[in-house]
């Protein structure tokens, strides 16, 4: 089992982002700006240890991840109905590769259903580690891990 660090993280969260979405992110040790709307996601998994995935990200870093994964453009409106279930996609493709690459693929792994919403702020709660980048307009993603 490799260890949970904000590198790691935040090689997961670039990846997945580049791999599905064709975003690219930069990581961050600026305080983030989120604005007036962030999207918000949580993921429970269990395996040999259980804990929760949340992903927070800008409101426009949402609905350009739903225009991307819909292959629209951000204009549309589409990309801002879809935002939340992007965000929800986005961060069960995460958990999958969290699981992977921290437990190993002999190990029985389960992830639960990402609840996703749009918010006036992050959600907080237990935080083992966390990575913050920017993506390429400046606006934040937080992932962050809370291990049982």
């Amino acid at each position: 089992m490799v260890e949970a660090t904000p590198e790691l993280l935040t090689e997961i969260l670039g990846s997945v982002l580049q791999d599905s979405a064709f975003m690219f992110v930069e990581p961050t040790d600026e305080p983030p700006e989120w604005g007036e709307r962030v999207f918000t996601a949580t993921l429970a998994f269990e395996s040999v240890k259980g804990g929760t995935l949340r992903l927070t990200m800008a409101w426009p870093v949402g609905v350009e991840l739903a225009a991307n994964m819909l292959g629209t453009d951000v204009s549309d409106p589409e990309a801002e109905e879809n935002g939340r279930a992007a965000v929800s996609e986005i961060l069960n493709v995460i958990g999958g590769a969290w699981v992977t690459r921290y437990f190993g693929t002999k190990v029985p792994s389960q992830l639960g259903l990402p609840q996703a919403l749009l918010a006036s702020k992050p959600a907080t709660g237990p935080c083992t580690c966390a990575a913050l980048v920017r993506s390429e307009t400046g606006d934040p993603v937080l992932l962050e891990l809370d291990m049982d």
